[in-house]
């Protein structure tokens, strides 16, 4: 039998190729990722909010309707999105570059409303500079499906190291896509709460209850048009900041207030994942060590095959 070998593929995704597209789908995701902090319980740190990464796009995961489920999903193989129930009710939604934001959220919301799910969310977007609301925009209409088939592959190729990467430790989130900013993390929770800055409005207060380190991966905006990784700790150790941390196109963006490394040096690294597991390290290490946390406790020893049988 004949095996298809694993794709090692880490696509360009210079940010002003794709940047109209990339607006149009952000503010795509925060349609459905409201509908989910409308639908889905509360949880500590806001992880009952961001979106779930698939092996075709992105998705709510079952979100709780009476006895059963809905889930909204993301397919940008097929370009279009689902709105599906656990009873079986299904609805789709196409993706063209013709339809503009406004469009997709009455779209959304009415397969929601025709499947009985009361839902209401407030339409103005978080996050992002242009704060139209969502259902009346009708400018932001850019959808290139190669673009963005792209950005998803590097997406994923990410995703899958952030999850290696995730599994040594105790307290470890899985791979998140945030849909307010529009970037991929992963989280190492040390377990103890902290009391956020008093000058920090409701999100990042939230954000800043517990003791973490936070990394991931963000395509970049109008502001900082290049793709990142970037890694950052709350809160951060003083004088952490200026060690220096490989790889060596690793570096403190003090605007940011976090390390970056650009994506394009990832990409043409020769080994991306040893790369960005050398940065997410070297990072978590320089932070541990600044803060004297005791990295035996959080340690995790994954079972061998051997041990599964």
């Amino acid at each position: 039998m004949s095996h298809r070998p694993a794709p090692n593929e880490w696509p360009a995704i210079p940010y002003e190729e794709w940047a109209a597209t990339k607006k149009t789908l952000h503010l795509y995701t925060q349609i459905v990722g409201k509908v989910r902090l409308a639908l889905s319980p509360p949880a500590p740190g806001w992880t009952g909010v961001p979106l779930q990464l698939t092996a075709r796009g992105l998705s709510t995961g079952p979100m709780p309707w009476g006895s059963a489920s809905v889930e909204i999903g993301f397919d940008f193989l097929n370009h279009r999105i689902a709105v599906v129930a656990s009873d079986g009710w299904s609805r789709l939604i196409p993706l063209t570059p013709a339809r503009s934001v406004a469009e997709v959220y009455v779209e959304i919301m009415r397969a929601l409303d025709d499947l009985g799910v009361a839902v209401e969310i407030h339409p103005k977007p978080q996050e992002v500079p242009d704060t139209t609301p969502l259902d009346e925009n009708d400018r932001d209409r850019t959808y290139d499906p190669a673009a963005i088939r792209r950005w998803f592959r590097a997406l994923t190729a990410t995703a899958n190291v952030f999850e290696e990467w995730r599994s040594g430790f105790f307290g470890a989130s899985g791979a998140y896509f945030w849909w307010g900013a529009f970037d991929l993390s992963v989280v190492r929770h040390t377990g103890t709460r902290i009391t956020p800055r008093p000058d920090a409005g409701y999100i990042l207060r939230k954000d800043q209850e517990s003791e973490h380190f936070s990394a991931g991966w963000w395509p970049g905006d109008d502001s900082f048009p290049e793709p990142i990784l970037y890694a950052y700790a709350i809160p951060m150790p003083p004088g952490a900041e200026s060690a220096a941390i490989a790889p060596q196109a690793a570096a403190w963006n003090p605007d940011l207030g976090e390390w970056v490394l650009p994506y394009d040096d990832v990409r043409t690294s020769g080994d991306p994942r040893a790369t960005i597991l050398e940065f997410l390290d070297t990072a978590w290490h320089t932070v541990a060590a600044s803060a004297d946390w005791d990295l035996e406790r959080f340690a995790f020893e994954p079972p061998g095959p051997s041990e599964l049988e």
